[in-house]
C-alpha cells in the first residue's frame, strides 16, 4: 500500500513578517493544508509534513506547537504529521524523503531542524 503524502511548503518568517501578521496567515494556511489532508486520507495511510523556512522564534514556536498538536488530533484517523523548520540554504530533500517512507512509521509530531 502506498501513503497518501501531503508536503507543505511555507516561506521566510523573520521578525518583519511576524509583525505584518504574515505569521498568522502562514499558521492560517498551515492549519488548513492540514486539515484538508487528514480529511483526505484514508485511514493508516497518509502523511503530512510541514516545511517551513524559519527565522523568527514565535514561528518557530508557533509551527512546533501546530505540528505536534495536529498529529495527536490526526493519530486516531493512522495519519501522521511531522514538520521540517530549515534555514534558507538547508538541504531538505532527504528529510521529506524520510518523513514520507515506511521508515518513519513511528514517527509523527516530530519537529526536525535543518540548517
Amino acid at each position: 500500500m502506498t501513503a497518501q503524502v501531503v508536503v507543505d511548503v511555507a516561506g521566510e518568517g523573520d521578525l518583519a513578517a511576524s509583525a505584518s501578521g504574515a505569521v498568522a496567515a502562514d499558521l492560517g494556511d498551515a492549519f488548513v493544508a492540514a486539515r484538508d489532508a487528514v480529511l483526505a486520507a484514508a485511514p493508516g495511510d497518509g502523511v503530512l509534513i510541514r516545511c517551513t523556512t524559519v527565522d523568527s522564534p514565535a514561528l518557530t514556536g508557533a509551527v512546533t506547537s501546530l505540528c505536534r498538536s495536529l498529529a495527536r488530533e490526526a493519530a486516531p484517523r493512522g495519519v501522521r504529521v511531522n514538520a521540517i523548520l530549515a534555514t534558507p540554504d538547508a538541504e531538505i530533500d532527504d528529510l521529506v524523503a524520510f518523513l514520507g517512507s515506511p521508515a518513519s512509521t513511528m514517527c509523527t509530531g516530530a519537529v526536525l531542524e535543518a540548517v
